[in-house]
């Protein structure tokens, strides 16, 4: 059996972590793929942390979470998520792909702990991780036309940077038979802006 591909979607509740992780497990099980996804949730669903993890391969079953240590790729909505997730799963060989633009989680809000400076989070991950790529996922949500498009954002710049098998066309099947129609032209511009982003 090949060992599996392991991914960790991350951020706070309502960015759609769950949404673009379920998309992206869907489109790797039609393209050949075995997945399994499980999702860890903390204390508040909104505003508290979410985490998905996704793992593909070709073999037996393996277990939906992923072990510590063994993530390959972090996708972090959310800075101090992200960073999270990196200490307790990550290794050197981790690529972390964050959109920079924070979310002061629950524990922020409520005046129990405070955020670090953004500039602090990003040198923490690059001592920790292979590679960290820096977006501004919220901007380009916005340019397709709702902050809320952040989660195909993401998953564009992952196609972008080709750390997924699938293609753009592949993935854009999926968001189109899941979608409601209503939000779904802002849906596929933002896996477009997504992608285009990361391209050379």
């Amino acid at each position: 059996m090949n060992l599996p591909t392991n991914i960790i979607f991350t951020g706070v509740g309502g960015q759609g972590n769950v949404l673009a992780a379920k998309l992206v497990a869907a489109a790797l099980l039609d393209a050949g793929q075995e997945v399994a996804v499980g999702d860890v949730f903390g204390l508040s669903q909104r505003g508290g942390s979410v985490a998905s993890h996704v793992r593909y391969w070709h073999g037996g079953p393996v277990p939906p979470l992923i072990s510590r240590g063994h993530v390959d790729v972090v996708v972090g909505f959310e800075p101090l998520e992200a960073l999270r997730i990196l200490c307790e799963f990550g290794n050197p060989g981790t690529l972390v792909l964050v959109n920079d633009i924070p979310i002061p989680p629950v524990g922020v809000l409520m005046g129990r702990t405070e955020y670090p400076p953004q500039a602090q989070m990003l040198a923490q991950m690059r001592e920790l991780a292979r590679e960290v790529i820096a977006i501004d996922g919220v901007d380009l949500a916005h340019q397709a036309g709702d902050a809320q498009g952040l989660n195909l954002v993401m998953v564009g710049a992952l196609l972008g940077l080709g750390l997924l098998p699938l293609t753009l066309d592949a993935m854009k099947a999926h968001v189109k038979a899941s979608v409601p129609v209503r939000f779904l032209d802002m849906n596929l511009r933002a896996l477009d802006l997504g992608s285009g982003h990361t391209q050379d």
